[in-house]
């Protein structure tokens, strides 16, 4: 297996096409795409994930009720009139949804005769070389991942000269009718241009000629001229440093970073390749010292277009699926600039404010699905799917819990974990009502249930995506008070007692999990939250026959309905589910039909199928050139990733799980120090189909319950003695401890 300094190179041959092809470059802030369609011009595509125009944010409106929506939806059960009830405000003209801000880009033209051949990145130092035909001379390309500032070395000047070129060659009409003015060019101290905001702040993109190449600055200013003094600025970081120094820092900090990611050994070139790049995107999206968290696209913004979606945070799987990556390896750091956002003051205030609007609390936090980096909603207006799911913030504070489970951080869990929860929990206290003898929930979604329309229904009583939510915030929250010494509050024990795990639908002996009450699912759906009991949130408690018997029948007829529907970062989120059911051959079947249909020529993932012939999923725009239809996301690439760490190992039911969706055919597989909650840390090695031995490392967790499919006996060495273990099994174990198992 390869040590932590052996993480792939990735090599891409020039004609690189398109800007999603390109290779990906980033500090969490500033992002870059390099390539190249021309065989003498080198594109660089530069954009910030903190470059907003923010005008016409909204939060829900106080004119809105909870109460008066349940009214109106079981008078009329009419999705149009249900979305109007919660966006009694009319649009005026000129209002535009809130949105990320393209940058731009710099065409580096090379001198007469000399022609693109291949780059390579190195994933493990964060180093990219382009290399030319016919010739020994290359370019160095290397982002700092402490300050906004590239470094393209050309000791043997191969370039002839950089071209500036803002955003607004493509989408001046755009930016315009937005009320933005055009960019301020400059060639005096570099090139480069400004490009100022009606209401936010102004981006200075820089490339000066320094010794050695050229230096590429992106940064923000509260106006043109501070925009201008900080670009200059990561100039003067460079000088004062210097380029051994340069490269030196930033190796030490890809060093650290790959020391905690897991080490995996494959039988399969493509996903020991993808896994690799999709960490080092990880590391570039969610770097630790970034201003903002990483939104749905990351850093890296196309120059020839508004971002799709705004470049938004989209709470509704998406930026969830993102950032899971961070505990199969341990990055955990790379989640803080998520919880600054989450609790600074004007998200704080938005959410405040939205469970106030809808049901007139002081205490609540409330995320709508799309917001920007302020917790306001993107989107002009308010349907069901994003002012009544709740599950989204569930999600979101799950991550807090995950976070202390991994860490086992009390401070952590007492300042900021509990209080976050508690106040994604208070919002569903609200809505909910007693009946039958159980607690209901009279309007509830199942995350963009309905929204493709087959019978316009978009909402319904009791979903059960809804139900596995609160289910995983009351176990988060009863265990956190028993780990604080607090008292739990005595509402938390009764909806304990009477919220259902889910909502039933089909007759005795086929009973299955519902959408919602009286919704089975009937189509082809790429949201798969009426599952959340088994994946994100692992919500059904001990297992018992009549459980396991109506998840059995649930995932039979998910099959049933097909992949018809399902969208990029779907399959994924499918093959963990499968994974978790102890499905062999399922999840790599998954994983290769969306490697087919979603990955590009340069490993990233496409919200769009790249052909027709398997999925209707936005068919009308599958045959567009890609060049101006390609909607490139970060969900799918780190929930891939995630999808094999589940493969591998997970836990689930409170058993942790060794190979459980490891196919036959994969003989030979091993992995090391994959992270688990407790926390632990696993290693494992298949030989010739065989479990050859599994290393069990606590970091603080003191029981692990063990089981591997197909093996009922090991020989377990703890202290020095050996014994023989029954699986499944529990061990017992001490912080620091390691054991053995083996065959």
């Amino acid at each position: 297996m390869r040590n932590v300094h052996q993480a792939k190179k990735i090599k891409f041959n020039f004609p690189i096409s398109r800007t999603h092809c390109g290779f990906a470059l980033g500090n969490g802030g500033f992002g870059a795409l390099l390539w190249g369609k021309e065989k003498n011009t080198l594109n660089l595509t530069i954009s910030r994930n903190d470059f907003w125009d923010r005008r016409f944010q909204k939060s829900l409106s106080e004119k809105i009720s909870y109460a008066e929506t349940v009214r109106i939806a079981e008078e009329t059960n009419d999705a149009g009139k249900i979305k109007e009830s919660l966006s009694p405000e009319p649009f005026r003209d000129g209002e535009c949804a809130s949105s990320l801000i393209p940058g731009g880009r710099f065409d580096f033209k090379l001198k007469d005769g000399l022609e693109l051949d291949y780059a390579e990145l190195n994933c493990a130092n964060g180093l990219l070389e382009v290399f030319l035909k016919r010739s020994n001379s290359s370019l160095i390309i290397q982002m700092s991942p402490f300050y906004d500032f590239i470094l393209i070395k050309d000791a043997d000047s191969l370039i002839e000269e950089p071209i500036s070129r803002p955003a607004w060659e493509w989408i001046g009409k755009e930016l315009q009718e937005r009320g933005f003015d055009p960019p301020e060019n400059f060639d005096v101290d570099g090139k480069g241009w400004i490009q100022n905001a009606p209401a936010d702040e102004s981006l200075c993109a820089r490339c000066c000629k320094i010794n050695d190449g050229f230096g590429i600055a992106l940064t923000l200013g509260k106006d043109s001229e501070e925009a201008g003094e900080k670009a200059l600025k990561q100039f003067s970081f460079f000088e004062n440093k210097g380029i051994v120094d340069f490269f030196n820092e930033n190796a030490n900090w890809w060093k650290n970073f790959w020391s905690n990611v897991p080490q995996v050994s494959l039988p399969s070139e493509f996903f020991s390749t993808f896994i690799d790049y999709a960490q080092y995107k990880f590391g570039c999206a969610t770097n630790p010292n970034a201003p903002k968290p990483c939104p749905l696209q990351g850093p890296w913004l196309e120059e020839y277009r508004m971002p799709s979606w705004g470049g938004d945070y989209t709470f509704n799987i998406n930026i969830e699926q993102i950032y899971y990556l961070a505990f199969y390896g341990g990055n955990l750091d790379h989640l803080n600039p998520l919880f600054d956002m989450l609790e600074s003051s004007d998200f704080q205030k938005v959410m405040r404010a939205n469970a106030k609007a809808l049901l007139n609390i002081d205490d609540g936090l409330l995320l709508t699905h799309t917001v920007n980096d302020r917790g306001y909603q993107c989107q002009l207006g308010f349907s069901p799917h994003s002012a009544l799911d709740q599950m989204l913030g569930a999600w979101v504070a799950q991550l807090y819990w995950l976070y202390y489970r991994h860490t086992l951080d009390k401070g952590f869990l007492k300042e900021r974990a509990f209080p976050f929860m508690k106040g994604m929990l208070r919002v569903y206290e609200e809505m909910l009502e007693e009946r039958g003898g159980a607690l209901s929930l009279p309007l509830s979604v199942s995350p963009e249930y309905g929204v493709s329309g087959f019978d316009g229904r978009q909402s319904g009583r009791d979903s059960s995506a809804q139900f596995a939510a609160i289910h995983m915030l009351l176990d988060a929250l009863l265990e956190a008070c028993k780990i604080l010494e607090e008292p739990p509050k005595e509402f938390w024990l009764e909806m304990k007692e009477k919220v259902p795990l889910y909502t039933l639908t089909g007759n005795k002996g086929g009973k299955r999990i519902a959408i919602w009450e009286g919704m089975d699912l009937e189509v082809s759906h790429r949201h798969h939250s009426h599952l959340a009991c088994i994946y994100p949130f692992d919500s059904l408690g001990e297992m018992t026959e009549e459980k396991e018997e109506i998840v059995k029948n649930s995932i039979n007829h998910w099959l049933f309905k097909g992949m018809g529907l399902w969208s990029e970062w779907c399959f994924p989120w499918a093959a963990i589910i499968e994974a978790r059911m102890g499905f062999k051959d399922g999840p790599l079947l998954l994983l290769n039909i969306w490697k087919e249909l979603f990955v590009n020529e340069g490993l990233s993932t496409a919200y769009i199928p790249r052909f027709e012939g398997f999925t209707s999923h936005r068919k009308d725009d599958i045959a567009k050139p890609k060049e101006g239809n390609e909607f490139i996301q970060l969900d799918g690439t780190m929930g891939c990733a995630s999808a094999i760490y589940e493969m591998l190992v997970h836990t689930h039911s409170g058993v942790t799980k060794v190979f459980p969706g490891v196919p036959g055919k994969w003989r030979d597989v091993s992995f090391s120090n994959i992270r688990l909650p407790g926390p632990f840390s696993v290693s494992a090695s298949k030989e010739n189909g065989s479990i050859k031995d599994v290393v069990i490392e606590s970091l603080g967790g003191t029981e692990m319950r063990l089981d591997i499919s197909g093996v009922e006996e090991m020989t377990l060495e703890k202290n020095g003695q050996q014994s023989k273990f029954h699986l499944p099994g529990t061990i017992e174990m001490s912080k620091g401890e390691k054991v053995k198992l083996f065959q």
